[in-house]
Order: C-alpha cells, then sequence, then structure tokens
C-alpha cells in the first residue's frame, strides 16, 4: 500500500505540473527522452563497428558520397558524441516544447473534435508537415550541432528522407489517429514524448549509423 500510495502522489504530482506548466514539463521531457534516443543509438552505432558491418561494402559506399564504409571511419572521440548529446537535447526541447504542442492546438483549433473526419484529417496533416519537414530539419540539425559541412548534411538528408517518411507514416500516423480520438489535449504531450523516445532513436541512428 505504501508504494501504491507513493506512485499515486507522483502521478498526481506529475499531472498537477503537466497542467501548470506543461511547455516546462514537455520540454524536460523531450530533453531526456532524445539524449536517450541518441545515447541507444551509439550503442547500436558501436555494436555494429565491433562487428565490422559495413566492411567491403563498395555498393552501398558508392550509392552515397556522404556514407562512407563503417570500417573505414574511426571511432567518434568523445567531444563528438557530447556533441550529439546536446544537440539532441536542444532539438527534444524544440519539438517537445515548441512544435508539438504549438501545432497540435492549431490543428484542433482548425478541425475541433474527435470525430472521424476531424481525426483523419488531423493525424495527415501533422505526418504531411512533421514527417516532411520536422524529420528534415531533426536529421540535418542533429549533423549540423555536432559541425558536419552543410553540403554533406544536406546529402545525408536528402538520401534518407524517403524512406523516413515512409516510416513515419507507418508509426505517426496510426498514433495520432489513437491521441486525436482518445487521447486528452493535456495528457498528449506525454504519450507522444514516449513514443518520440524510439523515434528519436531511429533519427538519430538515421544521421549517423551509416556513417560511423
Amino acid at each position: 500500500h505504501g508504494l501504491d500510495g507513493a506512485m499515486a502522489a507522483l502521478a498526481t504530482a506529475y499531472m498537477d505540473l503537466l497542467s501548470r506548466r506543461p511547455r516546462l514539463l514537455s520540454g524536460a521531457q523531450g530533453a531526456g527522452l532524445s539524449m536517450l534516443g541518441d545515447m541507444a543509438a551509439q550503442r547500436i552505432e558501436r555494436q555494429r563497428r565491433s562487428r565490422g558491418e559495413g566492411e567491403g561494402n563498395s555498393k552501398a559506399a558508392s550509392s552515397d558520397a556522404a556514407f562512407v564504409d563503417a570500417g573505414k571511419l574511426p571511432p567518434p572521440t568523445s567531444g563528438e558524441l557530447a556533441r550529439r548529446l546536446a544537440g539532441a537535447a536542444g532539438l527534444g526541447v524544440f519539438f517537445s516544447a515548441g512544435v508539438y504542442p504549438t501545432l497540435y492546438a492549431l490543428l484542433d483549433v482548425r478541425w475541433p473534435g474527435t470525430g472521424a473526419r476531424a481525426v483523419l484529417a488531423k493525424s495527415l496533416s501533422e505526418v504531411a508537415l512533421l514527417g516532411g519537414f520536422g524529420n528534415a530539419a531533426s536529421i540535418g540539425g542533429r549533423l549540423l550541432a555536432e559541425g558536419k559541412p552543410v553540403v554533406e548534411t544536406a546529402t545525408v538528408v536528402r538520401t534518407a528522407m524517403p524512406s523516413v517518411f515512409l516510416s513515419d507514416l507507418c508509426v505517426w500516423l496510426p498514433y495520432n489517429l489513437i491521441a486525436f480520438k482518445f487521447v486528452p489535449a493535456v495528457v498528449r504531450p506525454t504519450t507522444t514524448a514516449v513514443l518520440t523516445l524510439f523515434w528519436q532513436t531511429y533519427l538519430s541512428y538515421v544521421a549517423h549509423g551509416k556513417r560511423n
């Protein structure tokens, strides 16, 4: 009972803070979860390097000048990894405290209610905007924050975006349909943050996986 009471008190305090300071809490959640996602992606990249995946894959290397064979690049330095985490945290705050709540609020105003037509319109609009521009900004922002050249960053974004947009459609469209239909607006930043953890892992890996 003591544990149940503590959990209930923690949930109450969380919901109270979420209702009073939604942007602050969403930003903190976004920064932390985006950093966790990037750390998970870094772990995957280290495992790939240790197994030597990508070595000798001349076809993959020649398909994109920005994607260098994994076996021919040294492991990133601790400074580079720290800049990655800092960039991930900044993007987490930007999207979780700024972009997501603002866009969701605008969509709720444009198509109010939870009717089938309104939910579908909001869900498709979110994917069209964030699935394209949002993901491109997230991938490009990570690389630019680490000091990568603009031309190289643009090449990586251009090459990655078709598959990223398709993945976004498969992941975020079902979530949006559920969120806009059933999840209250005040709770939506939290449910979005949970899915964002896995999505940020994916985006970080897309931005760096074929280069490390």
